[in-house]
């Protein structure tokens, strides 16, 4: 009885320990679940995010705010650790469904698409054999966060989830993400589905160049009319509160917007907001509920205010030296020399820490130029840079002129170099002959001589 109790107990020992080791090496280290039970569009939270001195304090784990023109970071909390973005992975299927699509484009959905996700997965309720155009798909996916018409449009697209999936990646790689890996385009969990915040602000101000894209980012409400399965009007209404007039989360610079939740991301968010001609671009992950819109709110206003016009270049500056040729017969020539340097103050609006002291010039010159080259020709330029972004750019104007130089000149300046060129071997000629003719001169004189005396 007693060794029964024993390997009973070795047995529930064994059991406990070899359970918790599978938890244990299973925990991605990288990437932190957060357990959430509520939905996103129920979870309020009490708002956390407040200024601590000059310094934005926000819930979300990760967040970045990048300049949507240049891609620079502007404020980032932890932007390259590694999440699960939940539904703003929509916004990559979007970018590329924007660029490889047109509006009018039809998508009938698959038994796949309809039935093929998890169950409480976001959705419009397509029927299988439904048919929608592209432009209701994109409003579908980033209002609805309709997961059976993000399968829709990668079957569309690429046949299937997989191959979609493939050129997702590729995309984010394209347009600047660094850490990502996408397994499916909605964003509905899996271990192999992550990002970082700065990698969906990447793909976001890709995305924003698409007028396609930014119509249904940033609508409020939008219509689907019967369709050849569905016999009454979708009326779609966007889920992210940040967007609208008439919420407490209303961002009045708002111009697009898109919401993510899982048990294990927490709630996402990435938008977009313009002011005073900037346009910025904030992503949180791993957010906790309504904090999203409050963190979302706060770093745009710290961010936009971290901007202000700076003189980066002054006239004169970056000045360079070109030598200038020109063709004759087979060869090229020098014909002279260009200086060349900034003419115009080079200002930009930017943030507070890009400066003089901070930035990177860098010049694209020729290493040679043909003439004719006039004063004020742009002959090359300067980039100017931060943090290995280029965000500002000034041409390099030439200060001098070089003509073309006549065929008539040329020639005698050939024929010139030419002389000065032979006329020491010539002149050593003509001394070697007179040496030589004295010489022989001096011989017949001296012989003659002799002769005489002898005739004597």
């Amino acid at each position: 009885m007693k060794l029964r109790q024993l390997i009973f107990t070795y047995i529930l020992l064994y059991t406990i320990i070899f359970n918790n080791s599978i938890k244990i090496f299973a925990t991605d280290e990288k990437i932190s679940p957060i357990d959430m039970s509520t939905e996103e569009s129920e979870n309020t939270v009490p708002p956390t995010a407040h200024m601590e001195g000059d310094k934005p304090v926000i819930a979300a784990r990760s967040a970045v705010v990048i300049d949507a023109d240049t891609g620079v970071v502007v404020f980032g909390k932890d932007e390259h650790q590694l999440c699960y973005p939940a539904s703003v992975t929509k916004t990559l299927t979007c970018l590329i469904a924007a660029e490889e699509t047109e509006p009018t484009d039809l998508v009938t959905f698959s038994e796949n698409a309809v039935y093929g996700i998890g169950e409480g997965s976001s959705s419009i309720a397509v029927r299988v054999g439904e048919t929608l155009n592209m432009e209701q798909c994109m409003h579908a996916m980033l209002m609805a966060s309709a997961n059976d018409v993000c399968v829709g449009v990668a079957e569309f697209i690429d046949g299937d989830i997989n191959t979609f999936a493939e050129r997702m990646n590729k995309k984010a790689k394209e347009v600047g993400a660094l850490d990502s890996h996408f397994a499916n385009p909605h964003g509905y969990h899996d271990e192999n589905h992550y990002t970082t915040a700065y990698d969906i602000a990447m793909i976001v101000k890709a995305a924003v160049k698409e007028p396609k894209f930014l119509e249904s980012y940033g609508c409020l409400t939008y219509t689907i009319p019967k369709t050849n399965m569905v016999d009454e009007e979708r009326i779609l209404n966007n889920r992210s509160k940040i967007l609208f007039p008439d919420s407490e989360f209303y961002y009045k610079y708002i111009k697009g917007s898109k919401t993510g939740y899982t048990s294990q991301a927490g709630n996402t968010l990435v938008s977009y907001a313009e002011k005073d001609g900037i346009g910025l671009i904030c992503c949180v992950l791993a957010d906790r509920g309504t904090n999203t819109f409050e963190d979302t709110s706060l770093l745009f206003d710290y961010c936009f205010g971290k901007y202000s016009s700076q003189t980066l270049l002054s006239p004169g500056e970056q000045s360079v030296t070109v030598p200038v040729e020109q063709a004759y017969k087979d060869k090229t020539i020098l014909t002279g020399e260009v200086q060349a340097s900034v003419k115009d103050e080079c200002s930009a609006v930017v943030p507070d820490f890009i400066n003089k002291s901070t930035i990177s010039v860098s010049k694209d010159v020729p290493e040679k130029l043909t003439a004719p080259v006039k004063a004020g020709d742009v002959i090359g330029k300067v980039s100017i840079s931060y943090g290995g972004v280029v965000f500002a750019s000034a041409d390099l104007i030439a200060d001098n002129e070089v003509q073309l130089i006549p065929e008539n000149v040329l020639r005698l300046q050939e024929i010139k170099r030419m002389f000065l060129k032979y006329a020491p071997i010539v002149a050593m000629c003509l001394l070697g002959l007179m040496i030589l003719y004295s010489l022989v001169h001096v011989f017949h004189i001296s012989k003659g001589n002799r002769g005489r005396r002898l005739g004597r």
